[in-house]
């Protein structure tokens, strides 16, 4: 991994071609640059865990009565290519915003969770409900 604080860049350096598998070790870094650039580090660094999901590629879950962790982001092992990684790690973070930010009940798809597009295209990425 490049020693970069640009996203593009990472982007580049893996390309689109090549199948994604994340590591918890390298996960931090992209969640920070997302937090920088897209949600002015407003959040908190969540419980981040890598698992293969049936018929999902991330997701959040929030629990009031946890003890540890109220706040987990679950990502599937495994990705198309980095940038999907990066779209979905981010999806999950607008759901995050969502919950931790503006204290809405349910995180939903809903016009504040597409308020966030704008920003997503500025860094070259896609915000939507369903990928792949």
């Amino acid at each position: 991994m490049p020693r970069t604080k640009s996203l593009a860049t990472l982007i580049q350096y893996y390309g689109s071609e090549r199948v994604y598998k994340p590591k918890a070790n390298k996960i931090p870094a992209i969640y920070k640059i997302l937090n920088r650039e897209i949600f002015n580090n407003r959040l908190k660094t969540p419980y981040i865990k890598i698992r293969r999901i049936r018929g999902a590629l991330g997701l959040f879950e929030f629990n009031p009565y946890a003890t540890k962790h109220c706040y987990r982001i679950t990502l599937h092992n495994k990705f198309k290519n980095f940038q999907e990684f990066v779209e979905i790690l981010g999806h999950e973070m607008v759901h995050y915003y969502q919950k931790l930010v503006l204290k809405q009940n349910s995180a939903k798809h809903n016009k504040e969770f597409y308020s966030f597009r704008k920003r997503f295209s500025k860094m070259g990425l896609e915000l939507k409900r369903i990928y792949r």
